[in-house]
């Protein structure tokens, strides 16, 4: 799932009860202060609506840090398959997923997914329809400024000038009387533009259109537009959330009420003042009729509070109904948020009577890194955090090779030994015995035994890692065992050597099976075999088509899984029969020399060649003929080569017992005669990590 939608939904769902509790405390600090100044009033809204702003900012970055309590862990609820089979091998242990727990549980993980990216892009499509109303308004006041410079200065410019000079305002503006609008009002903040309606000019008393202008005169001292902007943000990108239009409504409410109580203070009229914004209303209640059917408004309310009416009981049970909404959003917010920490599967019971026998270090220690949540024993505190370093890398090496990316983290288990991850596990008969890690299928875990020496780690929780990748790109079905454990050693990138050899037997044997024919988990063959051969095959894919071609494959098993069809002709476009052709030539030339043959009859003694590569198998004892190191080598061009480097005619024993997998060299020797086979014999070896160098002797 796109992390983009997971977080923004959960940002939006947090905020159901995030923005009633904070319009709730807006409400509960303006009831305390009602009879405080009107000053102090806006402020509390203006708080109310800024924090309602910066809440989901917060939450997003809580929501997206490694560990986040705000939303639930990529894992779905854990469940005990019963199955014999090791599942490192399949997603399920059948094929009908919503008839297992398992299946239960992904369809539940896919579900809410689904309801996440309808609340993310439901909530853009709002934002878009909102701010394409706020850009139509631009446009509306644009024309009117632009009207406005046709049009006189108004003969109540000098009496403007003189307001502003008592409200020590040096901003310069115009007065402009204007048909085009039926209430007063001011535009712009650069240059600010009052406009007073005809009707006003012509119908009030010189002292009320003096009030009326040092009304918006505070308005531009007060810097309003800056809060006004505030509350368009807040309204276009909360716009489905009732209490930021009622706080956003109390911002513009005690507003005005700031900038009456100026315009009283500088004229000194009140009852006056009054009067004129009780005309206003009349003439709006007159023109809006039909619109909107109202005989009451914001000027009555501020004509009342001027003249210290007594409000009636309406306001207030319309106010109590909003605080009832509130509330309501509160309660149902609050209840998400605990719903989406608790258990949503049936299987809950069997989990916690596995979790119970499994040792104390889920519980005691947890660590969180970008992508992984290693939980361990606090004694294993120091291991936890280079696990977590190694697993980063694993991660990065992992997602840039296939493209993707996981939507959640993945919990890591770390064990003491290898006896101890499994007797954790064995009641639920999920892993074979002697291993010394484990991807777990139903719940998107790592199991880890750290007795292993630690420059092992990499590989190890490379493998797992590759697994579960392979889980989320093919979900809820069974993948073939050569595909699962041939795309974690593949991504391991070391080979054993014991691998290699049985390898080789197999091509010389000629028992080399049809890879297109190795479906399911494969029982009907030697499984170990399979396990080389996978690995093998992934070699073979990105050899021929590259790293793309191996993403292409996954994807390719993933679509004709849910829909039928050929995987390799619709990732390579070669039929099966080709493909296991293709392969089986690939092995018997990589794992086969003709040995009889002299060494000056294979390789260009007369020139010498240089590569440097990382090693990737380490053969011995080694056969005449075969290679004794492989090397991944890139060229200048960026494209990565297998590279096979044979020993020849001395004794090199003491160099490959200095050797490791992933030890970066530089090899010197005579190339093959044929550069496409990219074929050498060794006659120095240098390993610039530490210096260590060496040459060919006979022996």
């Amino acid at each position: 799932m796109n992390p983009w939608t997971q977080v923004t939904g959960w940002t939006l769902i947090h905020f159901v009860w995030q923005g009633g509790l904070l319009a709730l405390a807006t409400a509960a600090g303006l009831r305390l202060c009602r009879r405080r100044s009107s000053e102090a009033r806006y402020a509390i809204a203006c708080v109310g609506l800024a924090a309602m702003l910066a809440s989901p900012v917060v939450t997003a970055a809580f929501v997206w840090a490694p560990g986040s309590v705000l939303m639930p862990a990529g894992s779905i609820p854990p469940t005990v398959p019963g199955s014999d089979v090791p599942l490192t091998m399949q997603r399920s242990s059948t094929d009908d997923v919503s008839s297992s727990p398992n299946g239960a549980a992904a369809l539940t993980k896919v579900g809410l997914d689904a309801w996440l990216s309808l609340v993310a892009w439901s909530w853009l499509a709002g934002v878009s329809l909102f701010l394409a109303r706020f850009a139509g308004g631009c446009w509306r006041i644009h024309r009117l400024r632009v009207a406005s410079l046709a049009e006189a200065v108004s003969q109540w410019q000098s009496a403007s000038e003189r307001l502003a000079a008592q409200l020590r305002l040096d901003v310069a503006f115009r007065v402009v009387e204007s048909a085009l609008v039926d209430a007063p009002g001011v535009i712009g903040w650069i240059r600010p533009v009052i406009f007073l309606p005809l009707s006003a000019v012509t119908n009030l008393a010189p002292v009320q259109i003096e009030a009326i202008l040092a009304h918006e005169l505070a308005h531009i001292r007060r810097r309003d537009y800056a809060v006004n902007l505030l509350q368009t943000v807040a309204e276009i990108l909360l716009f489905y959330h009732p209490g930021v239009w009622w706080v956003s409504a109390r911002v513009r409410e005690e507003r005005e009420h700031c900038c009456d109580d100026v315009a009283v203070e500088v004229c000194g009229e009140p009852t006056a003042y009054a009067a004129a914004l009780a005309e206003l209303a009349s003439w709006r209640t007159r023109e809006t009729a039909l619109a909107v059917a109202a005989t009451d408004g914001a000027l009555l309310a501020r004509v009342r509070r001027l003249l210290r009416v007594p409000e009636d009981d309406e306001p207030r049970s319309i106010s109590g109904l909003i605080i009832l909404a509130l509330g309501t959003l509160l309660a149902a917010g609050v209840a998400v948020q605990s719903s989406s920490s608790l258990p949503s599967t049936p299987s809950s019971l069997a989990t916690a009577q596995t979790e119970a026998a499994a040792p104390q270090a889920q519980a005691e220690g947890i660590r969180n890194t970008e992508h992984f949540e290693i939980h361990y024993r606090r004694d294993l505190d120091l291991h936890a955090e280079r696990v977590g370093r190694e697993a980063e890398r694993a991660y990065e090496q992992v997602s840039s090779d296939l493209k993707h990316d996981l939507g959640f983290r993945v919990p890591i288990v770390l064990f003491h030994t290898t006896n101890e991850l499994e007797q954790s596990v064995q009641a639920g008969r999920l892993v074979p015995p002697h291993v010394a890690s484990f991807a777990d299928p139903s719940r998107d875990r790592i199991l880890l035994a750290v007795d292993h020496p630690a420059d092992q780690w990499f590989g190890l929780i490379t493998h797992e890692v590759a697994h579960v990748f392979g889980f989320d790109i093919i979900p809820g079905t069974a993948t073939p065992r050569w595909i699962a454990e041939g795309l974690a050693e593949y991504e391991r990138g070391a080979w054993d050597p014991t691998d290699l050899v049985a390898l080789r037997d197999a091509v010389r044997a000629n028992a080399i099976p049809k890879m297109s024919g190795l479906l399911g988990d494969g029982s009907n063959t030697n499984l170990q075999l399979v396990y080389r051969l996978g690995h093998a095959a992934f070699d073979f894919i990105e050899s021929r088509w590259g790293k793309t071609g191996v993403r292409q494959f996954l994807f390719s098993v993933r679509h004709t899984a849910r829909n039928g069809g050929d995987p390799y002709q619709r990732a390579f476009q070669v039929r099966l029969n080709e493909f296991d052709q293709a392969f089986e030539q690939y092995l018997r030339q990589r794992f086969t020399a003709p040995a009889d043959q002299a060494l000056a009859a294979r390789f260009d003694y007369r020139a010498t060649l240089r590569i440097e590569g990382d090693i990737t198998a380490i053969g011995s004892p080694v056969s005449d003929g075969f290679a004794c190191i492989e090397l991944w080598v890139v060229t200048e061009g960026g494209i990565r080569q297998r590279w096979a480097v044979e020993c020849g005619d001395v004794t090199a024993q003491d160099v490959i017992r200095a050797l490791r997998p992933g030890d970066r060299v530089i090899v010197t020797g005579p190339p093959a005669r044929k550069p496409v086979a990219q074929r050498m014999v060794m006659r120095s070896l240098v390993r610039p990590s530490d210096g260590f160098t060496w040459r060919a002797h006979s022996g």
